[in-house]
């Protein structure tokens, strides 16, 4: 092994051991790989810092502008207005309440989505004399299931700009279109959300098995915008959306449909230039502008395959597809009770993605699952910050959190990888 080659494991060890230690905030991670592969020489400055100038990361800051324009409308007391509408059993309010949070998530954390909703919860659970521990958790979990599910808002730039970012540093010639991440979860967010409704409100605890709290709740913001402000909000949304969609067919490039986008927010004055930096996640911008020069850096010094030749010994030397993506999606979905969604999204994302490169696979199925696993954080307090929200408003322990969760956990990574192997094969 060259020293380069050497050098570049040593700091993608040290950047894994910070991200799932969780002692470093993620924007002191992304910096730190930067100046790390400036300081030893890896990489030029000018390759070292090619990340921030990456479409991909435009595109991500971009779409957290446009997220939070929208964020600003009546949209969702409107949603919410709704679910009066769908019934009154504890099936009717999982059904309405959940599907009412699977449509923020596309534009907020869930759990942020389920804080906004928990009042609304408790309120019409009291009024109707039913249960909230069989309402609360299960539309946390479809909350969790759909999160920034479409690409729209954040979940274009986790679900196309980032991965995309990946796919080109590693030198693959694979690329996401803006529905693939879409179509790969589908199956399962489909089959976790009739799961949730008919089946996780009867394996709920009936009473609640510590003391519940009716203050968790988080009040939803009423819109000052004016009229016509507000109609100009939905409509750049939706036709940066469509247009980021029909890009490809009419010849558009993404990241200026984006960057219009998010500076048409700003000049209608939806956000002001205040809000519109504030919207932005910096954190994420930072660890991911650090990150794709370290995947150029792997690539270049021969450390991806040196990585990728191990991760297929220790699989038993399987190449696979199935083998693959059992194993991957298996070890996102455990470690993402335990560690940070996103911080395992960011570890596995490249692990699996070097595996790929190496033995020629489509990546694009694989790369799913990790996101699939990852996403599936239901069992325990430290998976989400959705999780003790539940504990404490639904007064639910941990036994319980395990109980509920670990069905649709399972279920979901399943139905993914025969869902993701199938639609998205590995060979041919």
């Amino acid at each position: 092994m060259s020293p380069q080659l050497i050098i570049t494991l040593v700091i993608l060890l040290l950047v894994f051991v910070a991200l799932l230690s969780g002692k470093f905030t993620y924007g002191i991670v992304g910096a730190a790989i930067v100046v790390a592969l400036m300081v030893t020489n890896i990489l030029t400055p000018a390759e070292a810092l090619s990340g921030f100038s990456n479409t991909n990361v435009v595109i991500m800051f971009c779409m957290m502008v446009m997220s939070a324009g929208l964020m600003r409308t009546s949209i969702i007391n409107h949603i919410v207005g709704l679910v009066g509408k769908v019934g009154k059993s504890e099936t009717a309010m999982v059904a309405g309440f959940g599907i009412i949070a699977a449509i923020m998530a596309q534009f907020m954390n869930a759990f942020v989505a389920v804080a906004c909703l928990l009042p609304f919860i408790t309120g019409m659970c009291k009024e109707l004399n039913l249960k909230r521990t069989k309402v609360i958790y299960p539309v946390m979990v479809i909350a969790l299931t759909f999160i920034f599910w479409l690409p729209v808002g954040q979940g274009v730039a986790g679900n196309f700009a980032q991965p995309n970012g990946y796919l080109e540093s590693y030198g693959s010639t694979f690329r996401f279109t803006m529905f693939d991440m879409t179509i790969a979860r589908l199956p399962g967010c489909i089959a976790n959300t009739l799961f949730a409704i008919f089946v996780l409100p009867k394996l709920c605890p009936a009473e609640s098995s510590v003391e519940a709290r009716d203050d968790m709740g988080r009040e939803v913001a009423k819109s000052t915008l004016k009229g016509w402000q507000e109609t100009a909000a939905y409509i750049i949304s939706a036709a940066t959306i469509v247009l980021m969609i029909l890009a490809g067919t009419l010849k558009l490039n993404v990241c200026m449909l984006a960057c219009i986008g998010a500076f048409l927010m700003v000049l209608v004055g939806v956000l002001d230039t205040k809000q519109a930096i504030g919207a932005v996640n910096w954190e994420m911008v930072f660890l991911f502008a650090g990150v794709l020069p370290l995947a150029t850096a792997l690539t270049k010094t021969g450390a991806s395959d040196v990585i990728a030749d191990g991760i297929v010994t220790l699989i038993g030397g399987s190449t696979n597809p199935w083998v693959i993506s059992i194993v991957f999606v298996a070890v996102s979905f455990i470690s993402t009770q335990f560690l940070s969604n996103t911080a395992c999204v960011q570890v596995f994302t490249p692990l699996v993605l070097m595996v790929c490169v190496r033995l020629g696979m489509n990546p694009i199925g694989p790369i799913a699952l990790v996101n699939i696993g990852c996403t599936a954080s239901y069992l325990t307090p430290m998976a989400n910050p959705g999780i003790p929200l539940c504990m404490a408003s639904g007064g639910y322990s941990l036994k319980d959190c395990v109980k509920i969760g670990i069905l649709p956990g399972l279920l979901i990574c399943a139905v993914g990888v025969v869902w993701c192997s199938l639609f998205f094969p590995a060979f041919g």
